[in-house]
């Protein structure tokens, strides 16, 4: 597809960011082009955790029918011990989360996400995909304001892009990413899928499990209608691996859970291929962009998944650069195109300094989680002491900054039928 002949923002990275950021754009009223070095989205990954702040923003784009059929909410956040199983804490979600932030908690496979925001933007007029193609580098157009692009796609095919802003959402390991490389954070993430039948029971119950051990914490919940359980085993590691996912040995998982309660060794054991990466983070970025230019998502800041933030960050991201720019697309209707680029820079800058203090909170929480799960004692005694001391109101209360955020989503966010109007 190649609708838009010069688009005026090209998005890199067709995840989750990129493709948000491509619908919300192109409903603010820009012509956007999508640039994927994969020929399409393709299943990936496993399940993922959308907090309120996030499904708030899904569903007030139009969404929400999509992904009523796709996730589901569950009904609480059950903490245990994992040394012998035993409850530390619960928090509620379900029907709590939903009437305190005003949207649901869900959980849904990242590959189903991925497809329903592809298809919603295969819906959008102004979005050209460019699926196949591969962003090697960006560099100012001489004489010029905006950016141009030097793709590659198959068969040693090349071609230049010219836009007036550029997007980059190529995750941590992107090639226009930041120029700070990420650092190893000293974990490995295990993921796998069981079938529901085959897992044990308290994996099928409607809430996220998280079991928090010395040198190790598992985390587990039911998706795509129950049919499947995801599984996440996350071990400290000493010599890290470049790359989104490999091939992992049940073996050595299995040695490393060996002091884990029965029922979590159970949970590991109903698994039958394990995809493994190393997980990688930055500290916080003075600057994400200059110019013409700007990134999104992991791009911009990797956090590790203590927090269950990356999705929603970046679909935070997203609804906050479709606002910022919303206003320019609306004076190019009506005063011209004169002076866009520069005023799309000024954009960038805005969205920028309304991003950076928030996700470099998350950022840091997320590390903070991980000193507290994988704690040895005395730090795990002190941990679940205040867990269990806190009532489970107090301990949904403090996520309130995180899943509470309403950040202002874009005047024209929602379904296209109804931005045309």
């Amino acid at each position: 597809m190649s609708r838009c002949v010069t688009p005026e923002i090209a998005v890199v990275g067709a995840g989750i960011g990129g493709l948000a950021a491509s619908l919300f754009l192109s409903r603010a009223g820009f012509s956007v082009a999508l640039i994927e070095k994969r020929p399409a989205v393709e299943e990936e990954g496993a399940g993922l955790q959308l907090s309120p702040n996030a499904s708030r923003i899904l569903i007030d784009a139009g969404l929400g029918p999509s992904l009523v059929r796709g996730a589901s909410a569950p009904e609480r956040i059950r903490v245990r011990r994992a040394v012998d199983g035993r409850e530390i804490a619960t928090i509620p979600l379900g029907a709590a989360a939903r009437e305190r932030y005003g949207a649901p908690y869900l959980v849904i496979h990242r590959a189903d996400l991925a497809h329903l925001l592809d298809e919603a933007v295969r819906n959008e007029e102004r979005v050209s995909l460019h699926y196949g193609w591969e962003a090697l580098t960006a560099s100012p157009r001489a004489g010029e304001d905006g950016v141009a692009l030097a793709l590659r796609g198959e068969g040693a095919a090349s071609r230049q892009l010219r836009a007036s802003a550029l997007v980059t959402a190529d995750g941590v390991w992107g090639r226009l990413g930041g120029c700070v490389p990420p650092r190893f954070s000293g974990f490995t993430a295990w993921r796998g899928l069981a079938r529901a039948g085959a897992a044990p029971a308290l994996a099928q119950a409607s809430e996220v499990g998280l079991w928090l051990g010395p040198g190790a914490h598992l985390v587990h919940y039911p998706i795509r209608g129950g049919e499947q359980v995801n599984i996440v085993a996350v071990l400290e590691d000493r010599v890290p691996q470049e790359g989104w996912s490999r091939s992992g040995n049940a073996d050595t998982l299995a040695a490393a859970f060996a002091a884990f309660d029965g029922a979590a060794r159970d949970l590991i054991a109903c698994v039958p291929h394990w995809r493994i990466w190393s997980l990688f983070d930055r500290e916080p970025l003075d600057r994400w962009g200059e110019g013409s230019a700007t990134l999104l998502g992991d791009a911009a800041h990797p956090m590790l998944p203590f927090l269950a933030q990356g999705a929603a960050m970046a679909i935070e991201d997203a609804s906050t650069l479709a606002r910022e720019l919303a206003p320019l697309a609306r004076a190019r209707a009506s005063a011209g195109q004169s002076g866009i680029p520069n005023a799309l820079a000024a954009g960038l800058r805005r969205y920028e300094r309304a991003r950076r203090p928030r996700t470099a909170r998350a950022q840091r929480e997320a590390r903070r989680n991980a000193l507290a799960y994988h704690g040895s004692w005395p730090i795990a005694l002190a941990r679940d002491l205040v867990l269990s001391r806190i009532s489970s109101e107090g301990l949904l209360a403090r996520y309130d900054w995180l899943y509470g955020w309403r950040g202002g989503a874009p005047a024209r966010i929602g379904p296209a039928s109804e931005a045309a109007r």
